[in-house]
């Protein structure tokens, strides 16, 4: 069947050069509706793709969630429309047209006849004309360890931790994997959490997966040329995982070429706006994937509950890649820097101390040999969970790889860092080297010196001494804490990346700690 989908993709290509013509000639306009304004989410992947010489048009912000507003999803709805018939693709966030954005989606009390209806409007969108292709990405509805307001209901403050515990034991149960012991934690969970709050999340999570089941019908009728899913911070025992198993069965029924189903959401739309950019353009980039020495691609990341080179191969197919076995095939190499016991960890932890190990020299020094063969390279650094390895960091610097990388992605999940790199090394080929270096800056900036070092540091020194939240934070404590981290990642960055730094601000678009935006001045 892969044979099958890959040759008739080809024949394609070779039966349509007036389309490869008018996609050469300009005909690149791509529509974008993100999750929220989080940088991940619409100006990094705006940037990356308008680098690569894409037009790509987005809502006006107001239409957009942000830290302090929901997400309009019929004023987008509008927006998409009246637009659609002008533009080649059309790339769109589910979460953002039916609940309003990410955050919506996990604390709406909105009823099942008007996300019925959205749904429903968003399967009609190919009837407003001009016959663009239709990539929608949604998620299933995450099982955080412990998160709280206002990016979940309020009552996760408090039970949080026990809503995930119950979820867990759930899952458990329902696979029969369950012990006695925990028979027994379950039932004292669910004697302990307040029924109201059980019900509150159990109807919101049925009604997402019943809205997301609507859109399924969307990849049967041809109304979505693909359908992405995301599985938003999971863990291999979870409620989400429990969801995910059951969406699974009804995924597989439906045609692999036009639907994937994975870990991760911030990175959804890159990955799928790098597909848009390879079907107008009628091209198949062919993959080839390396991982570090150790437990490589068996690892299963936090927050994550499928092994990475599983993931690395759906992200490939979704991205409208096609992986390869072999190197000279290759027209890029995603090399994924996984840690040696298979353990991921946060990049805030002590042991992630910059000591290069063999397991790094030979990482970097495969990188530099496919560099060598004259090969396009994206490193997918996920050895920590929530931020880079200062040890390959280091060694990229030091032998002068870092600078010569297609792409490099190291913040948030594994998930999250390997789409977002893969993405944006898919599409470097078509950047200017100036783009590609500014690129990069940015994502060393963030995933490296933010992610992995100075957040922290502001924590300790800053946030926690002055009993200040993580997140909401005032006006004052929002300029105080950029001050902080600009001067800190100045302190820590100048030395390795030079005088360019200075040419970057960092500031704190959400008012919370968890991401920093990095703009050139």
């Amino acid at each position: 069947m892969k044979k099958l989908y890959f040759v008739l993709l080809l024949l394609v290509a070779y039966l349509a050069p007036q389309a490869v013509i008018e996609a050469n000639m300009g005909r690149n306009t791509l529509l974008f509706v993100p999750l929220d304004n989080r940088p991940v989410c619409l100006d990094y992947t705006v940037e990356s793709m308008k680098a690569a010489g894409w037009n790509v048009e987005t809502p006006p912000l107001e239409y957009i969630a942000s830290n302090d507003h929901s997400g309009d999803p019929d004023k987008l709805y509008a927006w998409l429309a009246e637009r659609s018939a002008t533009a080649n693709a059309i790339v769109v966030s589910s979460d953002a047209l039916i609940y309003g954005g990410l955050v919506d989606s996990r604390t709406h009390h909105l009823p099942k006849e008007t996300l019925t209806a959205r749904a429903e409007r968003l399967l009609n969108l190919k009837a407003n004309g001009g016959d663009p292709l239709i990539y929608v990405f949604t998620t299933i509805m995450r099982s955080p360890k412990a998160s709280s307001a206002p990016v979940e209901p309020a009552y996760h403050a408090k039970w949080g931790p026990k809503l995930f515990k119950l979820g867990a034991l759930e899952d458990k149960l329902d696979l029969k994997e369950i012990s006695r012991r925990e028979r027994k934690e379950l039932a004292a969970l669910q004697a302990e959490i307040p029924q109201a709050i059980q019900a509150d999340s159990a109807q919101r999570r049925s009604m997402n997966i019943a809205t997301t089941e609507l859109l399924l019908h969307g990849v049967e009728s041809g109304d979505f040329d693909y359908l992405l899913i995301g599985r938003d911070d999971t863990a291999p025992y979870s409620q989400a995982h429990k969801e995910a198993r059951k969406m699974d069965i009804l995924v597989r029924e439906l045609p692999k070429e036009r639907i994937r189903f994975f870990s991760g959401a911030d990175q959804l739309g890159m990955v799928l706006l790098s597909r848009a950019a390879s079907r107008v353009s009628y091209e198949i980039p062919m993959v080839y994937v390396d991982f570090a020495a150790g437990k490589g691609g068996e690892t299963i990341p936090t927050y994550e509950d499928d092994k990475i080179a599983f993931s690395a191969a759906e992200h490939i197919h979704a991205a409208g890649g096609w992986p390869t076995e072999k190197l000279e095939r290759a027209d890029l190499v995603l090399a994924v820097n996984t840690p040696l016991t298979g353990v991921t960890l946060e990049a805030s932890n002590p042991v992630n101390d910059g000591t290069i190990s063999k397991q790094t020299e030979a990482f970097v020094a495969d990188v530099q040999s496919y560099l060598h063969k004259g090969k396009e390279v994206a490193v997918a650094d996920v050895a920590y969970g929530n931020g880079a390895d200062n040890a390959l960091v280091k060694e990229l610097f030091q032998t002068g790889v870092a600078e010569e990388l297609a792409a490099y992605g190291g913040w948030n999940t594994a998930g999250n860092a390997l789409g977002f790199a893969l993405g944006q090394g898919l599409l470097a080929k078509d950047m200017e080297v100036e783009d590609r270096q500014h690129l990069l800056n940015v994502r060393y900036l963030d995933d490296w010196a933010y992610q992995a070092n100075v957040r922290n540091k502001t924590y300790v020194e800053l946030i926690w001494p002055n009993y200040w939240p993580n997140s909401e934070l005032n006006t004052e404590q929002v300029q105080a804490a950029e001050a902080v981290i600009t001067k800190d990642i100045l302190t820590l960055a100048e030395p390795v990346l030079g005088e360019r730094v200075k040419e970057y601000t960092f500031t704190l678009p959400w008012k919370r700690m968890f991401e920093v935006e990095v703009n050139k001045k």
